[in-house]
């Protein structure tokens, strides 16, 4: 009985988050303790073109000490029920877009501290290369490099100028609460599960230091998308729920 009120709970709070994070045409002017609010703000500023036929919903929520929720995680779905007979649900199985959000609650600006993104809408044309590069693995550099350009991407490893005038920096400015001063930019390409390297599963990786308000200095580490400049993951170390191992990819 208790198993079932809570999975009746969290259906109500993920059916309310279809008018909670998108009603509306809300400018982002929000508290720092607007988690929701901000979070949208985040998907509507980096995932552009999503919100159409996609509605929201939120999952794996968690709340801090103060009943604040600033853990928690937001799918983009298709919640049109492929049965016109039947209800629209409010989950889905193969969402476009999932995004992890977590928020240093501890402090006055609510820093994003840690952000993690998947799913077709941001990772599709990234995996689909990486399969393709697994049936070349002999290839050279210079082959990947022009089969990457071939298949569309805007930011190949020979194209880190342009990378870096397209880093998004004061536009994630209101989300990290502070700046973030740019120390370094790498392309990687992935490691296979045995640690071997591959031609495959192309990331840029950027560093930066994050200055705060009042002084303080932490170490900033992101990963974009060289297809469209997209960024798919944010650590900040120093904060909260941060202590996951640094993302270590094979560099070619």
């Amino acid at each position: 009985m208790l198993t079932s009120a809570r999975n009746r709970s969290r259906t109500t709070i993920a059916c309310a988050a279809l008018f909670a994070v998108y009603a509306g045409a809300a400018p982002f002017e929000r508290r720092p303790d607007d988690y929701i609010g901000r979070a949208r703000g985040f998907i509507r500023t980096f995932y552009p073109g999503l919100n159409g036929q996609l509605k929201p919903v939120i999952t794996g929520n968690r709340l801090s000490e103060t009943d604040e929720m600033s853990f928690f995680t937001i799918q983009l779905c298709d919640l049109e029920p492929k049965d016109t007979k039947g209800p629209a649900v409010c989950w889905c199985s193969d969402p476009a877009l999932s995004v992890d959000f977590v928020f240093d609650w501890h402090t006055e600006n609510k820093e994003l501290v840690r952000l993690g993104s998947w799913g077709p809408a941001v990772d599709g044309r990234r995996h689909k290369f990486a399969e393709e590069m697994k049936k070349h693995a002999k290839w050279s550099e210079a082959q990947v490099v022009a089969a990457l350009a071939a298949a569309g991407a805007k930011f190949g490893p020979d194209q880190k100028a342009e990378f870096l005038r397209a880093l998004p920096i004061e536009e994630l400015r209101p989300f990290v609460g502070g700046q973030l001063e740019v120390t370094s930019a790498v392309f990687f390409l992935g490691t296979s599960p045995d640690g071997e390297s591959e031609k495959a599963d192309p990331v840029w990786r950027v560093e930066a230091n994050w200055h705060g308000a009042e002084g303080q200095e932490k170490r900033c580490l992101m990963l974009f998308d060289p297809f469209e400049g997209r960024i798919w993951s944010l650590l900040l170390l120093g904060g909260p729920e941060t202590s996951q191992p640094e993302p270590a990819p094979a560099k070619r």
